[in-house]
């Protein structure tokens, strides 16, 4: 069986890495066509491991015809039988083409929630992907029911939740984790908070901001660690004006760095605080943060409403709630029992649901049906 992986928008992207690596250890003939990802870090990667790989290139969703006529041809030289579209353009994109070539399983991949301000554009998009796609994967239960609630068949959806190199988060590299310091901590700050997210409103990266000032009143040499910083993002500019309260010396900003795995042993807490249950489509981050080892603290979007427990493996606070995040600050860093309970439960937590080996066989599952 030929399939092929559309996919749009990437540079950098382990996930992908490793499914393509994994499913041609299984023996599945897999190609890719990426779209408006020419010469970055995922295309490279194919390319060294000799994956079949083209690209393709459009500036949006309305000018994207020739794009899917550029698909089609490809789909239908390439014999593909099944289509796995990731991310919105690959989406547009992959599912008409494919559509057009006769390809009968045309399969997307729902990443993203509810954005807190619907378009009715996006609605009809929404629709009629949901239409065109033979199968829908769902990566949470909080998107099998935004999909549910879209009217998309039981029939059509099916859940697989990530999988993750757990091993490899609870097994860090000395030597990495040692640059990473280095890199983004020279004057050795503590205690380290961490934050990998987008600056993005729905994340509630405001509210982390103002709890970390109050926390700067009885730990003065701490530091705020903020990754995923973009200037593009819809919410940059506010989160820029919040900042410019903290001190320049207590605030870390880096937009991108390429080793996760190590990432997260330069923070002494993690937070991730998305603003409403369905917000986030699924939340990584959620994830490695347990993997490694981080005592967290969350508000309960995406798919830790699947899996987090309060007070057992992270510190649960309500939605947009800085007081709340400050209190859990301040409990951990004064309770060392309490952080060594959470990392432990956190870790063993995140193994059953989230093995990398589980979800490549339920890939291989959805494209034998």
């Amino acid at each position: 069986m030929k399939i092929c992986y559309i996919i749009s928008d990437i540079d950098k992207a382990v996930y992908f890495e490793q499914t393509a690596l994994a499913l041609r250890k299984k023996g599945v003939d897999v190609s890719y066509i990426l779209i408006n990802c020419t010469n970055k870090t995922l295309h490279l990667f194919l390319k060294e491991n000799d994956f079949p790989v083209f690209t393709l290139e459009t500036p949006s969703l309305l000018k994207s015809r020739k794009a899917i006529g550029e698909c089609k041809v490809l789909l239908k030289q390439l014999e593909i039988e099944v289509v796995h579209c990731h991310l919105a353009h690959a989406n547009w994109i992959g599912l008409w083409a494919s559509k057009r070539a006769g390809i009968k399983t045309r399969i997307y991949t729902r990443h993203s929630g509810e954005p807190l301000k619907l378009h009715w554009k996006e609605r009809l998009i929404d629709k009629i992907q949901n239409r065109l796609a033979t199968k829908i994967v769902a990566i949470s239960k909080n998107i099998d029911d935004l999909l549910n609630h879209q009217a998309v068949p039981k029939s059509k959806r099916i859940l697989i939740h990530h999988g993750f190199d757990l091993e490899r988060f609870s097994n860090p590299d000395s030597e990495e984790v040692e640059r990473i310091r280095k890199q983004y901590n020279p004057d050795n700050l503590n205690p380290t908070i961490g934050v990998i997210s987008r600056w993005l409103e729905l994340k509630g990266i405001q509210y982390i901001i103002e709890a970390f000032q109050k926390l700067l009143k009885d730990y003065p040499n701490a530091q705020l660690s903020l990754f995923g910083a973009s200037e593009n993002a819809d919410y940059s500019s506010e989160i820029s004006e919040l900042l410019k309260q903290l001190p320049k010396k207590n605030i870390s900003i880096v937009s991108f760095e390429n080793n996760v795995y190590d990432l997260y042993q330069l923070f002494d807490i993690y937070i991730h605080v998305p603003v409403n249950p369905s917000c986030e489509a699924f939340g990584q981050t959620y994830v490695e943060a347990l993997a490694a080892g981080i005592p967290s603290i969350v508000t309960l979007s995406g798919v830790a409403r699947e899996f987090i427990v309060p007070e057992e493996n992270a510190l649960v606070v309500p939605f947009k709630d800085s007081q709340a995040i400050y209190d859990s600050m301040i409990r951990l860093l004064n309770d060392p029992f309490l952080c060594e309970k959470l990392a432990s439960n956190g870790l063993n937590s995140v193994q059953g649901l989230f093995s990398f080996e589980d979800y490549i066989l339920k890939l291989q599952e959805l494209y034998s049906l």
